[in-house]
């Protein structure tokens, strides 16, 4: 059974190595790749995904704007949400815990990442 994963992400080189990563997690699971706010919006419109990664600073909207958009799609209501951010989470932690049921900072850990992953795809 495909996992569907929505990742959201501007920087080539990330994308490309979370890419990389994904198929090393598990063959199962798709990733859907948008590079902006306003095509991830347009890719969820009528997909479900088992999980979210989303980037904080993206060129067209903010990470979390997007984030609570997202949440409003009905098929969306259940699936976790996870920033990749390098913003420093002490700052803005409080806004992160309201909007996002995990984070993964960057520089990213590949054993970090593949922990995490692994913990939310599971079932």
């Amino acid at each position: 059974m495909t996992k569907k994963i929505l990742l959201v992400e501007d920087n080539p080189n990330n994308m490309r190595l979370i890419k990389q990563l994904m198929e090393d997690i598990d063959e199962s699971i798709e990733l859907i790749c948008a590079d902006c706010g306003k095509t991830a919006l347009q890719l969820a419109a009528d997909t479900s995904f088992k999980l979210v990664l989303m980037d904080i600073s993206l060129p067209d909207m903010n990470g979390i704007t997007v984030t609570n958009k997202l949440k409003e799609y009905p098929q969306l209501k259940e699936t976790p949400f996870i920033a990749v951010t390098a913003y420093a989470m002490s700052q803005d932690e409080e806004s992160f815990r309201m909007t996002f049921d995990d984070y993964i900072s960057k520089p990213i850990d590949d054993d970090i990442f593949t922990d995490k992953i692994n913990h939310w795809i599971q079932g």
